[in-house]
């Protein structure tokens, strides 16, 4: 089953600055998005807290955070950002 990958605009201008500083990673992020939509449930790992229902992959040294609409067919990237 293929889940659509969707992208939230402050994840979307995220990635476009990444584009240009850092293509390798660039690189793993479609490879991640790819995998996300053929089995989001196979990678990344459930988060708590106020985070409850959010799943994170790292990729390099950033942390892809995103949810999983079952109803809708659809994963939802809400957060790019450096590893703290």
């Amino acid at each position: 089953m293929i889940y659509e990958v969707h992208l939230t605009d402050s994840v979307r201008e995220r990635l476009r600055k990444a584009v240009k500083k850092d293509s390798l990673t660039y690189k793993r992020l479609v490879k991640l998005f790819n995998q996300l939509a053929e089995n989001p449930y196979g990678i990344g790992k459930w988060m708590h807290n106020e985070y409850a229902g959010v799943r994170e992959r790292h990729v390099g040294h950033f942390v892809i955070k995103y949810v999983i609409n079952e109803n809708a067919q659809t994963v939802t990237i809400v957060d790019y950002d450096h590893h703290a």
